[in-house]
This record gives structure tokens, sequence and C-alpha cells, in this order.
């Protein structure tokens, strides 16, 4: 099923993915908050909800001279009575780009 995310989040998860591509693909060992080549993070939404974006390259990072990476959102569940929890649902997911020396594909 495709994720329906508004323009504005979709922009700034975007923005983050490629920010965190760019600094990985100068220093592929600089500290950051994840696994620099498989990297999950989450974006509140105002309704109490979130987005879940991973962004991933297609070798983890093995072939450090040929990076190819790809961005993609994730709707999260809410708790519920059977899980306490957040949970990421992967049936719901939408594709919003590739990047490859420098150059954007973007997917709709």
């Amino acid at each position: 099923m495709n994720l329906q995310i508004d323009k504005e989040v979709e922009l700034l998860i975007v923005d983050k993915a490629l920010s965190h591509i760019k600094k990985v693909e100068v220093n592929p060992n600089i500290e950051t908050d994840g696994d620099n080549f498989d990297y999950w993070n989450s974006v509140p939404l105002n309704n109490g909800r979130f987005i879940d974006y991973n962004i991933h390259e297609a070798n983890f990072g093995e072939d450090s001279n040929d990076y190819e990476w790809f961005c993609s959102a994730y709707d999260v569940d809410p708790p519920s009575e059977e899980n306490k929890h957040h949970q990421i649902n992967t049936d719901i997911t939408k594709l919003l780009f590739k990047y490859k020396d420098g150059e954007v594909k973007y997917y709709d």
C-alpha cells in the first residue's frame, strides 16, 4: 500500500536524508545517531503520529567508490491494547528517492 505524505513532511525527510547521505559520503566513519548505511529515524506529525524513514546504501557501504542510496518512508501504527509501543508498518510505504553520483531521482 502506498503511503500518503504531506508535501511539507516529505520535503523535510528528503532534506534530512540528503544531508545524511552527503555527510556519510564525505566521511563514511562519521559518528551519527544510527547506522550510517542503513539509517532509520522518525518525523513527528502534528496529530501525534509519526512517519519513519530509512536511508540505505544499496551495498551497505561495502563499495565506497560506487555509493547508491535509497530513501523510503513508512507509516507508524500508534500504540494499541496488543502493542503498547509505536510500530513501523512496512506494508504502508513510499519510496521517496534514489541518489547516486550527486543526482537525485524522485519517485511519485
